[in-house]
């Protein structure tokens, strides 16, 4: 199954794989260092054999996401829906617990975008999955550990300024 992506999405997933590229670079670069410094006895060396498991734990790293981005489903919006939610919306919602109700304002993402400090989640999470769908006053059950939580959207907005500027 394909991950869904944005062009936002698309840009972070490949500064990570630059990321992890050079991070592999430097992990090969101290693995000669090793390898120098112990000669052919590399069990002499424990630093070799943890660089050796590093490159490779990058090495595999950087093809799954290749991977996932080769095989991806680019999404692109030129504006954000605000009747209907889906991948790009900015959604807030009340949360109805047992003892107290709070207000949240969601993001909903593609693939490599969630953050959850910047409120923004990813859709194929189970609070993403429930909303996804939803138009304003619509409402739905959101089954936590605590028990069951009501959920209604109460307004969606076409940017994060204005998300902010009704804060």
């Amino acid at each position: 199954m394909s991950v869904k992506i944005t062009p936002k999405g698309e840009q972070l997933v490949l500064q990570q794989i630059a990321n992890l590229e050079q991070e592999l670079k430097q992990v090969r670069m101290d693995k000669n260092i090793a390898f120098n410094a112990c000669g052919d006895d590399k069990i002499a060396n424990p630093n070799f054999h943890k660089l050796e498991q590093d490159e490779s734990i990058l090495v595999e790293r950087i093809q799954e996401i290749q991977h996932v981005l080769k095989t991806a489903e680019f999404i692109k919006f030129d504006e954000r829906n605000t009747e209907t939610v889906e991948i790009g919306s900015i959604v807030k919602c009340s949360f109805e617990y047992p003892d107290f109700t709070e207000e949240e304002i969601y993001e909903i993402v593609g693939y490599g975008e969630s953050n959850v400090d910047e409120n923004k989640i990813f859709y194929d999470t189970p609070v993403a999955k429930k909303l996804i769908g939803l138009k304003i006053g619509d409402e739905t059950v959101l089954s936590v550990p605590s028990g069951k939580v009501k959920c209604k959207v109460l307004k969606m907005y076409s940017g994060w300024e204005e998300a902010e500027g009704s804060i």
